[in-house]
């Protein structure tokens, strides 16, 4: 099940300076440019509060987001804000409700007997800064019933208001809530508004902002021993968290790097075709111990092509096996079997005797991932039988290899078993703890 960190906090139009100040009271911060970018990328019901700069819901969009009444929202600035629930405008006319800034000229202000407490020494902060601006302040209109003035003008106008949005019935998996809003003007100081505004929210609805934000805006000059003790230990953790995430990152880009030297490399065996796959193969057969002979390379002008490559052992001077390695888009064309029943008569006519085995290599349906290409059918195995041929597929011959550079598998197993292998098709055999 996913951890929720909350408060979950919609951030919409904040600069960089306002998210860094208001991130260590969220439990996710989760900015966007505009509202319908946010609601394009979450849900409103695992939003717990907005924080939103210069607000305007319309977005110049005819059908404008509007946001739902149980989400918490702090705006600032100027702003247009809709709610879906609705009151009537006339007995038989309703609209939804909103708030909205608008101009204003009066540039008196003072706080109201209204103002709750924890925000009075904010709102004295306010109504001592705002005179001092070049423009006046903007005043806000709203539906609104439940609503308390902040900070107001001569006349009575709100500049700084609190709103009591309607209770929500309680819902599958969601408690009762009773949501509210804080609208200001631009202020210079959002993380001790924001804070203040988190307290509140708090105290109605623990379950949106389970812990009151921190009272001291540095606290860590206030730790207690027991504070200080753990918030050292958090603070080494954190060190070793960031340094396993680097140690993660470096060891992503060495992978892939060694991924990308493979898939050109070792791993091309599993789609290439032509000399791009016998180049590919000579190196797994080199890697199983066999001495591997290119014949193509051995061709003088004029003379006819035989088997592509040759292999012997070291320890059985004796032995010897030719290999034809086939590419194929498809399943394994049966007819080569022909060509290759050729040059193991070319070989019987030079050497004056068979090979001890004849390899056919077949790189099948080598576009496709090699974890589900289909196993050799019927007449493969008959033909392969009726010549005299082993044949092998290649991606089989490479997981063979992978396991004996792994260590999971005995070379001299996987060699025997070809050494041993009957006309027909190539069964590899099992590494323990594989079957």
């Amino acid at each position: 099940m996913t951890v929720t960190q909350r408060p979950r906090v919609g951030a919409i139009g904040l600069d960089a300076s306002h998210l860094d100040s208001i991130r260590p009271l969220c439990g996710e911060l989760r900015p966007a440019d505009s509202l319908g970018e946010y609601c394009q990328l979450y849900s409103w019901t695992e939003t717990d509060i907005l924080v939103a700069r210069d607000f305007d819901s319309w977005e110049n969009d005819p059908s404008p987001v509007k946001i739902n009444p149980d989400v918490n929202l702090l705006a600032f600035g100027d702003l247009y804000v809709m709610w879906p629930d609705t009151y009537f405008v006339r007995h038989d006319h309703a609209t939804e409700h909103f708030a909205s800034t608008s101009e204003n000229t009066e540039r008196e202000l003072t706080v109201t007997g209204s103002c709750p407490d924890s925000y009075r020494d904010l709102a004295n902060e306010l109504v001592r800064e705002l005179p001092t601006r070049q423009s006046p302040p903007t005043v806000i209109e709203t539906s609104r019933g439940s609503r308390k003035a902040l900070v107001s003008t001569t006349s009575k106008r709100p500049v700084a208001l609190h709103i009591d949005l309607p209770s929500q019935k309680e819902g599958p998996d969601r408690k009762s809530v009773q949501a509210v809003a804080l609208l200001l003007p631009n202020v210079s100081n959002l993380a001790a508004w924001f804070r203040a505004f988190l307290s509140g929210v708090h105290e109605r609805n623990p379950h949106q902002v389970p812990h009151a934000p921190p009272r001291l805006s540095d606290p860590s000059d206030w730790y207690t021993p027991d504070e200080r003790e753990l918030a050292a230990q958090i603070s080494e953790t954190n060190a070793e968290i960031t340094a396993l995430r680097d140690k993660h990152d470096r060891l992503e880009e060495l992978l892939a790097a060694k991924t990308t030297e493979a898939d050109a490399g070792i791993r091309r065996a599993l789609w290439a075709d032509g000399d791009d796959l016998t180049a590919a193969t000579m190196k797994i057969l080199s890697g199983l111990g066999f001495r591997v002979r290119d014949m193509d390379a051995e061709l003088e002008k004029g003379e006819p092509k035989r088997e592509d490559l040759r292999l012997t052992l070291p320890e059985r001077p004796k032995w010897n096996a030719i290999v034809e390695v086939k590419g194929y888009s498809g399943g394994t064309r049966t007819n080569d079997a022909r060509q290759i029943r050729e040059h193991r008569d070319r070989y019987m006519q030079e050497e004056g005797r068979q090979p001890d085995l004849t390899l056919w290599l077949a790189n099948t349906h080598r576009n496709s991932d090699p974890s589900g290409r289909p196993l050799p059918d019927g007449n493969v195995k008959d033909t392969a039988e009726a010549v005299g041929i082993v044949h092998a597929q290649v991606h089989d011959l490479l997981r063979q290899w992978l396991f004996v550079q792994a260590g999971i598998h005995d070379v001299a197993i996987v060699v025997q078993s070809l050494v041993d292998a009957e006309p027909g098709l190539w069964t590899p055999p099992t590494p323990p703890g594989h079957a």
